[in-house]
């Protein structure tokens, strides 16, 4: 990974006494000695960042163990990702390793949750106004196989997923094989699709139904829109929040089925409005660059 210029993060279990997670490795985490000689490994290594699971409890003894894996992380350079964790509560301004947490059924309850592909994309919807407001939400968002239970989401929606949700680290959880395995559009898409934002609009949107959101990185402007109908609907974006005066639009969209994409190159000046076409559970991807 080091050869390749690529950072790579470590799983853990965050276990202890306070789970009966088997899973390894575990017993290291909760263990000051040990998790500061485990840090000093990975710093030496080159590791980036671990993900650490399985924490199960708000138990004030446990609300410690973030607090003391995320000073000796500092310490050594190591970047954090919280899972099966308890919800943000604003520590990113005092550990700005800090870069995300799960609190959320997310990408993996296809996995388990036999019952998740029908409300997937109502909760969708539902999240962009909830549980995203408070701290950055590591769903594993942009997955366009099927594992055990298959979506009913259409790619489209997922790909937009990787805007309308905010993460400080943005895992794209699917093999790579279904990634290479889209158009090159969609591929050049998710190799520049930005994780920082220099700016955030709620553009429209009802929990449950649909949601529109645009982030500015840069001179660019993402704007994603999801739909959470079991019917298909129809997206007016106006682009009156622009402040260049005309801008060429690369969208990518829904296309005649659920597993294919379209796209469509455009112009349009900040007085226009972007209409959108979606499939029931659809959504659609843009990127506005100024003129």
């Amino acid at each position: 990974a080091n050869s390749k210029d690529v950072g790579i993060l470590v799983w853990y279990n965050s276990g202890g006494p306070h789970n009966v997670v088997t899973e390894q490795p575990r017993n290291i985490m909760n263990v000051d000695s040990l998790r500061k000689q485990e840090f000093k490994k990975l710093q030496d290594w080159g590791v980036r960042g671990v993900k650490v699971d399985f924490f199960q409890s708000d138990k004030p003894c446990i609300i410690n163990l973030y607090h003391d894996i995320l000073k000796d992380a500092a310490e050594h350079e190591i970047m954090v990702n919280f899972h099966g964790s308890t919800l943000p509560w604003g520590w990113r301004r005092t550990y700005p390793n800090l870069l995300t947490m799960e609190s959320v059924k997310g990408g993996e309850v296809y996995k388990f949750g036999k019952d998740y592909p029908d409300y997937a994309a109502k909760h969708n919807t539902i999240l962009v106004f909830t549980r995203n407001i408070v701290g950055p939400m590591d769903y594993t968002p942009v997955t366009f196989s099927d594992v055990t239970y298959p979506h009913k989401t259409t790619n489209a929606h997922e790909l937009a997923l990787a805007v309308l949700f905010e993460s400080g680290i943005q895992h794209f959880a699917d093999h790579y094989n279904s990634y290479l395995q889209q158009p090159e559009y969609v591929i050049d898409y998710l190799k520049e699709v930005p994780v920082v934002w220099d700016e955030t609009r709620l553009i429209d949107g009802y929990p449950g139904e649909f949601a529109v959101v645009a982030r500015r990185k840069g001179n660019a402007w993402y704007v994603s829109g999801i739909n959470g109908l079991n019917e298909a609907k129809s997206i007016s974006v106006p682009l009156n929040f622009l402040s260049e005066s005309s801008f060429t639009i690369s969208l990518i969209k829904d296309g005649e089925t659920s597993r294919s994409f379209a796209q469509e190159m455009m112009e349009m000046d900040a007085q226009g409005t972007l209409t959108v076409d979606m499939l029931p559970q659809g959504g659609f991807s843009a990127v506005l660059m100024p003129q």
